[in-house]
């Protein structure tokens, strides 16, 4: 009887761990708006896949500053090298923001 509870409370657990978070954000949301970013990699953190950038100020948007961004659509590890010049699309709604398309700088 102990076996089987503790059984049932393992798997409750495991079930538990597995919750939204794990699934992937989509790209674009309803009402978002965009803004073109131009900056240099800092740092990433693979376990936030986010990247920290020191960017030029956004026309419209915000001034130049260093901050950290969630990625979504690809995973930081597969993005230009830390002290890289890069372009990226900023995704901003009234809850939160995140940058796609990060692309070496041409």
């Amino acid at each position: 009887m102990k076996r089987l509870m503790l059984a049932c409370v393992l798997a409750l657990f495991a079930a538990g761990c597995g919750g939204s978070d794990d699934k992937a954000k989509p790209v674009s949301e309803p009402g978002e708006k965009l803004y073109e970013m131009h900056g240099t990699i800092v740092s990433r953190n693979p376990a936030d896949n986010s990247l920290h950038i020191d960017h030029d100020a956004i026309p419209g948007f915000m001034e130049a500053m260093a901050m950290d961004y969630t990625v979504r659509g690809a995973k930081v590890a597969s993005l230009p090298p830390d002290r890289t010049r890069v372009a990226a699309r900023l995704h901003v709604t009234d809850r939160s923001y995140w940058i796609t398309d990060v692309k070496k700088s041409q």
